[in-house]
């Protein structure tokens, strides 16, 4: 089994022999400098990110604002995401001075915090930045940063906050509590951020902003950065290349420990699976696939991880997920004595309480992290990057074990549906065989917390397509804004999201700035009459709300001007971009007929923004969701 796959190991396997190798040093002067050196093992001093490109912005004198606009570019950024408010504006005013950068305005705080999450996820760089003002737009925006903190992503947010002097008097100003306590925003940014910190010297203002960039991006989390108003405009040296350091590579001790111990636990396993999970995100796929190939064994992921494992991959036997998993690939976990899991996390949200699907302190999980590696021994080794960890694996003599086909354990496999009558009343099992067929190479499909993560996991993907959840932290109404944000950052291909009529009201505004950006994501809002997911845990009168005419939107938050200020020109050119806008594909359909209908005219009109509201009977949902329900209630 999985001979097909062996060749491919095996050839990546003949380039890490012992041999005259480079090895990664610093970024110098936009260069990257190597120096060759004999290695006895593979190569594992693996940079986490390609070499930064110097950016196309100049200046002839830095201030910190445009020094910000020039670092911006410098890590990737290419959109960034705005609510302007009076204590940030003349720093917007120096961050537009950089023409490779797009600014984003959008519809609040919290939405735009949304949106960098979306961003940091799908952009190739793997960051975001967010600016607001002071306090009223920073609190607005704290629930979103948490949330990228749950999910390790790179998101920087840059609050403009009072001056140097009004920070240093004793006296009220706006936008505070009432004291002249003005650190708060600081102390609660620390709890949901690696850094938190305010540029308020001269002296070392760039070289604070060049840190905390640094820490986010090597983190992999989000940072708070407070510039008093003014400071932005204060002179800057011109920004040297930014250097990134790859992790250290591993003590050779380490590695020899990790070998030995792994090589122990998987001779005397007999029904060995691989599980993969959401933090495995950060290593390439090429390199998670050839590890998959070397073990051989069948592989799951966890709901957040899926996409990251082919589904056409001949050893993917599907989604582990407590009571909303195939029963076959329940049955495969549990019966297996080796977990081998890659970056899987165990909140309740995946093992809803039963300890039977919760492997932590089990003596069958080898735990696979960015860092560490737990053994089922209870021992740890750490000091260990993760794809130094999937190297030295690889390398490793160990036997290719495939003692269980995943055709031997009765899983579900993904058949044709029927087409049902035109007239048949549209079903969330309608809706989901609408999407399978929909979804490209490329595509990115997102799901709103709810029914549509349990609906999301029937969907087979494509190769090459991706998928995203907010599963730990669950913030309804996440995905509207995030989806906006994943489609600007891989505009190759369309992102497809389902979002409940609930979490679509939670952040309903920014489709407005997704009709604004020409944006071509197709949102999906299963009209339900309500929050299904909370009525699963426990129904009562509170998860009921008004119904709206969603597949109005499109066209309400679309309107031209009535007027133009002719001696504006800030005014005179968002409304000649207005006029640009093209039309919302937006429906509303009750039949299966009608979905197909939409379906057509989705794919037809691909540049364009679609809105389809799928009106379906409150009871229709999935009984993943039932049985979620039942262990929370």
């Amino acid at each position: 089994m999985f001979s097909k796959y062996l060749p491919q190991w095996r050839k990546r396997l003949s380039r890490l022999e012992p041999s005259e190798k480079t090895v990664p040093a610093k970024v110098e002067g936009g260069e990257v400098v190597r120096s060759a050196e004999k290695v006895d093992a593979p190569d594992l001093c693996i940079s986490p990110r390609q070499p930064l490109r110097q950016p196309d912005f100049n200046q002839s004198q830095y201030n910190l604002g445009t020094y910000l606009a020039h670092r911006m570019e410098e890590i990737g950024v290419k959109d960034y995401f705005v609510v302007p408010g009076d204590y940030n504006l003349t720093l917007l005013d120096q961050i537009l001075k950089n023409e490779s950068l797009r600014m984003v305005g959008c519809c609040n705080e919290l939405n735009a915090g949304y949106a960098a999450d979306g961003y940091a996820r799908a952009s190739p760089a793997r960051v975001a930045v967010v600016m607001v003002t002071f306090m009223v737009g920073g609190l607005s925006l704290i629930n979103a940063i948490a949330g990228a903190y749950s999910d390790k992503l790179s998101v920087i947010v840059v609050s403009g906050c009072p001056s140097t002097k009004s920070l240093g008097e004793d006296r009220l100003i706006h936008h505070t509590l009432s004291t002249t306590d003005y650190d708060q925003a600081l102390r609660m940014f620390r709890e949901v951020t690696a850094s938190s910190v305010r540029l308020d010297s001269a002296r070392n203002a760039s070289a604070v902003l060049d840190r905390t960039i640094i820490e986010s991006l090597q983190r992999s989390l989000p940072v708070y950065i407070e510039i008093p108003q003014d400071m932005f405009t204060i002179p800057c040296a011109r920004p040297t290349p930014l250097i990134l350091e790859g992790p250290a590579p591993p003590k050779p001790e380490a590695i020899r420990a990790l070998s030995d111990a792994f090589s122990r636990c998987w001779k005397r396993a007999t029904r060995p699976v691989v599980i993969v999970g959401a933090l495995a995100r950060g290593i390439p796929q090429p390199l998670l696939m050839d590890f998959i190939a070397r073990l051989g064994c069948p592989v799951l992921c966890q709901p957040d991880g899926k996409s990251l494992v082919s589904e056409d991959h001949e050893p993917f036997a599907g989604t582990l997920w407590s009571g909303a998993s195939d029963p076959g690939v329940e049955r495969l976990a549990l019966e297996s004595d080796l977990w081998v899991v890659i970056g899987g996390r165990w909140s309740d949200a995946h093992h809803w309480g039963k300890a039977v699907h919760n492997p932590r302190g089990s003596d069958r999980m080898i735990d696979l992290q960015n860092g560490y590696i737990g053994m089922p021994s209870g021992e740890r080794i750490d000091g260990i990057p993760l794809s130094a960890t999937l190297r030295t694996l690889i390398y490793s003599r160990i036997t290719t074990k495939s003692t269980v086909a995943v055709e031997s354990v009765n899983i579900t496999k993904p058949t044709q549906s029927a087409t049902p009558d035109p007239d048949t009343p549209l079903s969330m099992s309608t809706i989901v065989n609408g999407i399978k067929r929909l979804l490209k190479e490329k595509d990115t499909l997102i799901a709103d917390a709810g029914d549509s993560w349990f609906n999301a996991q029937k969907v087979r993907l494509p190769p090459g397509a991706d998928f995203q959840m907010q599963m730990i932290w669950g913030a309804i109404g996440w995905s509207l804004p995030a989806t906006f944000g994943m489609q600007l950052a891989r505009p190759d291909g369309r992102a497809v999201l389902m979002i409940g009529d609930g979490g679509f009201q939670m952040t309903a505004q920014e489709l407005s700035t997704m009709i604004r950006a020409k944006a071509n994501a197709i949102i999906f809002i299963i009209n339900n009459l309500g929050y299904a997911i909370e009525t699963a845990i426990h129904d009562g009168p509170y998860n009921y709300i008004n119904n709206w005419d969603y597949a109005a939107l499109g066209t309400c938050f679309s309107k031209r001007w009535h007027a133009v200020d002719g001696s504006n020109r800030f005014a005179a050119q968002e409304e000649s971009a207005n006029r640009l806008v093209p039309e919302v594909v937006s429906v509303r359909v009750h039949t299966a007929g009608e979905l197909q209908a939409a379906l057509e005219r989705v794919e037809r009109e691909r540049d364009k923004l679609a809105v389809v509201e799928c009106c379906v009977h409150p009871t229709d949902y999935s009984e993943g969701l039932r049985q979620f329900g039942a262990a929370f209630g």
